[in-house]
């Protein structure tokens, strides 16, 4: 065992020690810590390691909101202060453009912090899972695919989700049927998914099971429609799948609708359980608003929005852009999508399905269609596909957006682009912190070049 003295927070939240030259990466410590540390990964430029008890906490350490944090595996940071959560994100976005992105000339970067960091998310995925001879939900223990932490209050979901995650475990208990086991693959109970509705506080649950009787399960809906009024659809998904994510290979509405409909800016959208929508409604709006300022669109602009998911930024430009093309890979984002523009009346966005990097390369996007006066790009985590970048530097645009939820790709794709196209300028960086106690984040680039 090793007494570290902490000096930093490093990437996904890890404090950061140094023995005898080795990095040393240690959860749930804070700068200023002096820890003893137990070693459990050896690597050849770092180690990991486990903290065993503190022999002098920080004074940048309080104590955490929620009881379960530490084991619960949904949020790293509830022990600092949530000022300094968001400074060192501020901090990390910094370097992590410089180091890894080359990026050593950088515009100011506006932080938007929330007011109320607390109950923030709009879906949860909790998982069933038991504990001596009794079926328990809530989410993975930290480090673990078997362990599920029992929860009884979730400070990030809104509390109606806590609420229903009760009467859901008492009711599953009381079918005698078990939960799912990950590494046996067998058993019944397996997930529970809970969207809950912004603008009016209703929800949308699915519960997730193995093959098995769906009495059972209509009796789980009963007792969540008796208890909770304002849980207006329940949907039973079916998975027999190995893997352990909540995507049912079928699904069937048991009551109400198979949609859950909200507000977001001034569109009405409709959504299903597993559809991606920004899981921070209200930082999701903050960020809407600033793209669309500073795309100040006059009407006669094109507009692509790629990796456009529901079409939510696409819907929002639309009323001031010229035409708006929404590009995105599953069918049914898409059909969503056109669904809602015809819902709030918009007429001049156009979706198409497909991936990214084969609609630019071998489909000829912007050949085929007008060229772009603005690219909106929001890729997953991994961050643009390589044989995209070609395509899109050669569109010529002269603004780009880059929506990132990870600094590291976002990194490497400005290098790229400033690298193969040094006419564009990174002229502004915001940071979002859509995910409070967590270590991510969510970054509006804006890049810039000459008109065409």
């Amino acid at each position: 065992m090793l007494t570290l003295e902490i000096e930093k927070l490093a990437l996904l939240g890890r404090g950061l020690a140094h023995h005898q030259g080795m990095a040393i990466f240690v959860p749930q410590t804070v700068p200023g810590d002096l820890a003893h540390v137990r070693i459990t990964k050896v690597k050849p430029n770092y180690a990991e390691g486990k903290l065993v008890r503190l022999e002098r906490p920080s004074p940048q350490r309080i104590t955490p909101q929620c009881p379960h944090f530490g084991p619960c595996g949904g949020c790293e940071l509830q022990h600092l202060a949530y000022p300094t959560q968001v400074s060192w994100k501020q901090t990390l976005l910094v370097e992590t453009l410089q180091h890894l992105g080359g990026l050593k000339s950088l515009p100011p970067v506006r932080v938007v912090p929330m007011a109320d960091p607390w109950h923030y998310r709009n879906k949860m995925e909790f998982t069933f899972g038991e504990q001596e001879g009794r079926i328990v939900m809530g989410l993975h223990q930290r480090g673990s695919f078997q362990h599920i932490v029992k929860l009884m209050h979730c400070w990030i979901a809104p509390p109606l989700a806590s609420d229903v995650l009760q009467t859901v475990e008492a009711a599953a208990n009381a079918s005698g049927l078990p939960a799912y086991h990950q590494r046996r693959h067998e058993g019944f109970w397996r997930y529970m998914v809970i969207r809950v509705a912004r603008s009016t506080g209703q929800a949308l649950v699915m519960l997730v099971t193995h093959d098995g009787p769906r009495e059972a399960v209509q009796r789980v809906a009963e007792a969540i429609t008796r208890a909770h009024p304002l849980v207006t659809s329940i949907l039973w998904g079916v998975s027999t799948r190995l893997s352990d994510v909540a995507q049912p290979e079928r699904m069937e509405s048991l009551v109400g609708p198979d949609v859950l409909e909200d507000q977001i800016g001034s569109l009405t959208l409709q959504v299903r359980p597993m559809n991606f929508v920004q899981p921070n409604l209200t930082q999701a709006e903050a960020l809407y608003t600033e793209l669309l300022e500073a795309a100040a669109l006059r009407g006669t602009e094109v507009v692509y929005d790629l990796y456009c998911g529901l079409g939510v930024i696409a819907l929002l430009l639309a009323p001031t852009a010229r035409a708006v093309y929404g590009i995105e890979g599953d069918p049914e984002n898409v059909a969503l999508a056109t669904a809602n523009a015809a819902r709030n009346g918009i007429t001049n966005a156009t979706f198409l399905c497909g991936k990214v990097e084969d609609l630019l390369v071998r489909r000829g996007l912007f050949r085929m269609g007008p060229a772009p006066d603005l690219l909106v790009l929001d890729p997953p985590r991994v961050g643009l596909h390589p044989d995209a970048i070609g395509p899109l530097l050669h569109a010529q645009a002269p603004r780009l957006f880059y929506v990132s939820c990870n600094p590291s790709s976002l990194a490497r794709d400005l290098k790229l682009i400033l690298t193969r196209e040094p006419r564009y300028r990174l002229t502004r960086l915001s940071l979002f912190d859509f995910f409070p106690h967590t270590a991510h984040m969510e970054v509006l680039a804006t890049l810039e070049r000459p008109s065409r």
